[in-house]
Formats: C-alpha cells, structure tokens, sequence
C-alpha cells in the first residue's frame, strides 16, 4: 500500500459507483460521483482516503453553496454530526486511561451540575460504559439543531426547559438490557466530562483530541465556522433548498456538534486503527479494542464506534446526519486503509452509500474459499426453505425450495454470486468444523443451518 498513489485509488473508487447500492455488490447499472451529485441533488461533497503509514489524499467536488458559494475544497469544513459521538467517545477513553474516569463506575459519582433521573424521580445506576455503547437506556432522542439566537444551553437540553425542542433527558429503560441509539446518552457524557474536569467541552476537546490527534480543521466550538478564513460548507434540505443561516446551532456538542473536515475524521480513525496494533502514543491497545468490541451479544455498536465484523467485511467508524448535512468515517483494519467523506446535503447518504459500498468491495478482508468439498450439503434457512449445495465438475450448484439448480460464480475472498439474481453467497466454518450458508440480498444477510453430518 506505501507505494500506492492515493488519488489514484480514489479515482478508482469513485469512478464506477453503484446506482443501486442497496443490492450489497455491484451491478452493471454504476454511475460516477458527479453523476449522483446530479441526481440526489448534492451541492457538495468532500472526501479523504489514507493509510496507517501516514499517507493521505483528499479532495473535494460542487461547492459550498449560500449566495456567496465557492468550490468544495480538502479544507472545507462541514458538520460532523454524529460522527462527533466517535471523537468524543475518543475522548472519554484518554481520561478512563488517564485515571479520571472509570468505565464501570456510576455516572453519579461524577456529576455534579445535573443528575439522571427515571419517570419516577429516582436515580438509576448507570456507567460510562453504557452511555458510551447507547444501552444505558435514555430517552429517544435525535437532536435537530436551533437558530443561533434561539439556542439553549446544554443543562436547559437535559432538563428540557427554555427554548429546548427536545424531551427532557431520563432514564426509560433497563440500563444496560438493551441497545437503544440516542444522543441523549452523549449529552450526559458532554456534561459529565465537564462536571469531572471543570473545563468547557469545547476547551477540552480541543485540548484533550484535536490537538493531539493533529485535527487543525476541527473545533467543537459553534462559532468555528463563523471563525475560519474559508467558508463553511452550507447545509441543504432534501430537494436542494438550503438551510436558513446555513447551518444550525447544536448545543448538544458531543452528540452532534463538531466540525471537521474529511482528513481531520480519517486521522482520528487511523490513530485508532494504530492504537488496536499497539502502535499508538495516545491511546492503549485495551482501550482501543473495547472501541471495537460489541458491547452486547452480536451487536453492532462498540464504544462510540460503528462495527462491521462480517466474513468479507470488516470496519469501524461512524457515520452521521444533521440538518443539512451527511458523511461517514470508516477504517478497514485489514488493509490498514481508511475513507471519509461529507456532504453538505440531507439527500447525500445514497451517495454516500454507493462510495461506501465501493470502498467495501476494495479495501475489506478477504475470506479464503472453504474446499468445495467441505460446503456441499443440505442447508435449512428455515424448516420450509432447504437449499441444497452439491459439487459438479468442479463448480458449487446451488439449489433452493424447488427451484431449478444453478452453477454459482466463484469470486475472490471466497464469495459466490448467484448467476440470475442479486444473491451472494459465504460459507462461514463455526466451532465444531460444519459451515453455515450466509445468503446476501439487497443488503440483508440471511444465515442456513447445515442440516449434513460429517464423518470426520
């Protein structure tokens, strides 16, 4: 990869995007970037690609938009928005590390300026952990932004007084029984971290990652926009009408509030993905694998952190979506690679889909194909739906519920491709040496048991 032209490989990725992401692999209906900036009506995006050797590229394509628009570039700032949980998540752990905070310690020990409260007006035991994985079970709650000059503070958001658009923030289910995404989680976390250091959100931050992590274009202060000498990218609602002032207010910083730009994100993604290796200064390999660790039993969420740990498809990183604006930040640890991009558009996750699911295909782990041997066999997806895997001439046949037996296509990393239909097929080995069948279709995958016993 060292000797690898990164805008080259971007090239690559965005030049045959799929126009239909939602099959989970390419069809022959693909388009380019600009094409689909053209249809979904995304003024603009930028985008980043880079290695853990330190290698990154960046570009941007449209413009900013507003009355006074000027063309995207690699430094145009967009909001984060919930990409902002990842760095502040990141955050959290450099002061489990440091001794000021404790995973598993009662968030009461630490609050001191406002307390969690159920309906009842009683106080649940809930951890940093869990406000940190969202199964501390906090209210519901997805924070849309305010006008500048209507915006509350972040005490008046918890409580859900003044000009608050949002219920108050309380404890409504179990903690720690259950998965439940809410940002209310990470604005406890935001007053938490400023109640035990005594130092504004933004300060910290600032201070505590983006320095550090060298993310010179990135604030969680709502006026770095108004600050930058180069115009921020403004937001745009579905359908291209653009966002009153341009971007809303979020005090809801931890949740929702940082700016950043495309190489700022990935640097953050990559010092993780060098931290899990132990190659890291900032933050210890035990930290960085509980970022990536599911914190309930075959979830998807590990500590402030997206996870896709599949056969064929292992990442880590976070996507996002304010008023105004989408983007997403992955690492892909086999590869050593990371991509992030940002729109400045409500309409940008299909485009924002298709160059994930580019990067998917490019930069995932390859899984070795199984003998062919060892997969034939009859699999139950469910007890009226057989499908049956035989060997012929070398090739899988692949037959399912009466239908009529096809020769599947054999593709690297172990995959198979129905001929007829959007199908992918995986045979995954579990713990006691038989396989399962993976069946992949629009972007949901399904899993058959195999019903063969082997003599071994």
């Amino acid at each position: 990869m060292k000797d690898v032209d990164l805008s080259q490989e971007l090239a690559l990725l965005l030049g045959e995007l799929d126009r239909h992401v939602s099959s989970g692999r390419l069809s022959p209906d693909t388009a380019t970037l600009s094409d689909l900036m053209r249809v979904y009506q995304v003024p603009g995006v930028s985008i980043a690609v880079g290695h853990v050797s330190g290698q990154v590229w960046a570009t941007g394509y449209g413009v900013t938009g507003g009355e006074v628009s000027t063309p995207v570039t690699a430094g145009t700032a967009f909001a984060a928005c919930s990409i902002s949980k990842h760095v502040a998540a990141f955050g959290v752990l450099l002061l489990v590390q440091d001794g000021v905070l404790d995973l598993d310690a009662d968030i009461g020990e630490y609050l001191t300026s406002w307390q969690l409260l159920d309906r009842a007006g009683q106080r649940p035991r809930v951890t940093v952990r869990q406000l940190l994985a969202h199964t501390a079970g906090l209210s519901d709650t997805w924070y849309r932004g305010y006008a500048a000059d209507r915006a509350p503070s972040l005490l008046q958001v918890l409580e859900g007084g003044g000009s608050t658009t949002t219920p108050p923030v309380r404890s409504t289910l179990l903690p720690g029984s259950r998965f439940r995404y809410s940002g209310s989680h990470y604005s406890v976390l935001q007053q938490l971290m400023v109640d035990v250091t005594g130092t504004p959100f933004e300060d910290l931050m600032r201070s505590l990652v983006l320095e550090p992590v060298a993310m010179a274009d990135s604030s969680f202060d709502q006026q770095f926009p108004h600050r930058r000498p180069h115009p921020a990218a403004r937001g745009h609602h579905g359908g291209g009408a653009g966002v009153p002032g341009g971007w809303r207010v979020q005090p809801e910083m931890a949740a929702a509030g940082l700016w950043s730009t495309p190489t700022d994100l990935l640097r953050l993604d990559l010092e993780i993905a060098r931290a899990a290796s132990g190659d890291s200064k900032l933050l210890s390999r035990d930290l960085a694998t509980e970022m990536w660790s599911p914190q309930i039993p075959g979830g998807a969420h590990g500590l402030g952190t997206e996870l896709a740990d599949r056969a064929g498809c292992r990442r880590f990183g976070h996507t996002g979506q304010n008023v105004g604006y989408t983007c997403f930040s992955y690492v892909w640890p086999d590869s050593g690679t990371a991509v992030a991009a940002m729109t400045n558009s409500e309409d940008g996750w299909e485009l924002l889909a298709s160059i994930r699911a580019a990067a998917d295909r490019r930069y995932a782990t390859d899984v070795t194909a199984e003998p062919l041997g060892d997969v034939a066999g009859r699999y139950v997806l469910r007890d009226d739906y057989p499908i049956d895997i035989a060997v012929s001439d070398g090739h899988l046949t692949f037959s399912a519920a009466g239908q009529q037996p096809v020769v599947l296509l054999a593709e690297p990393g172990g995959r198979y491709l129905h001929p007829g239909l959007d199908l992918e097929v995986r045979f995954v080995q579990t713990d006691d040496q038989h396989h399962t069948l993976e069946l992949s279709q629009e972007g949901v995958t399904q899993t058959a048991s195999n019903l063969t016993v082997r003599n071994d």
